[in-house]
């Protein structure tokens, strides 16, 4: 199985077992807490023109992380489903619905996305873990849908990492 790996954040799917891959998704609310705690009026504003702020960085991160489950659900449930490739364009096209989000409730429901996206896997069993899906002509398996929700947002969070540094000077 190939693994996900990012060289721009350093992230490599190989470097968690099962388990540690479910504990990780499970403390993705806390991390996204962490990171946001503290925030005044830099928690809405870019750092620069095409760079998104934490908050919208952070309600995409939820909407990923819920897409993510989806796509394991429909992967445990039907036999190789295959959906349509998501447009390049969807994040910037719903991005300016997240300018005004409710902190407190993106990462409420980030956390819970990302804990039940653990759970449904867990509840699975790691031999199901082979199950997948094709979205545009690429096939996921659960175990590289988990890899990716994961990444996904651990690299955001160190986005908001950087944009606030850079907005707090």
């Amino acid at each position: 199985m190939e693994h996900e790996r990012c060289n721009a954040c350093g992230f490599n799917g190989a470097d968690y077992d099962n388990a540690s891959l479910l504990d990780a998704l499970r403390t993705l609310g806390h991390r996204w807490r962490t990171v946001l705690s503290g925030t005044g009026p830099e928690l809405h504003q870019r750092p620069k023109p095409p760079v998104w702020s934490a908050i919208e960085y952070a309600a995409h991160s939820r909407d990923v992380t819920a897409l993510h489950v989806f796509g394991l659900e429909q992967a445990l449930r039907l036999d190789e489903p295959s959906y349509p490739a998501i447009a390049d364009d969807l994040a910037e096209s719903v991005v300016a619905s997240y300018r005004d989000a409710d902190p407190g409730r993106v990462l409420d429901d980030l956390d819970q996305q990302a804990t039940r996206l653990a759970q449904l896997a867990e509840d699975a069993g790691h031999d199901r873990w082979s199950r997948g899906l094709t979205i545009g002509g690429d096939r996921s398996d659960v175990r590289r849908l988990l890899e990716h929700a994961l990444h996904d947002s651990l690299h955001h969070v160190d986005d908001v990492e950087r944009g606030l540094a850079r907005l707090r000077g």
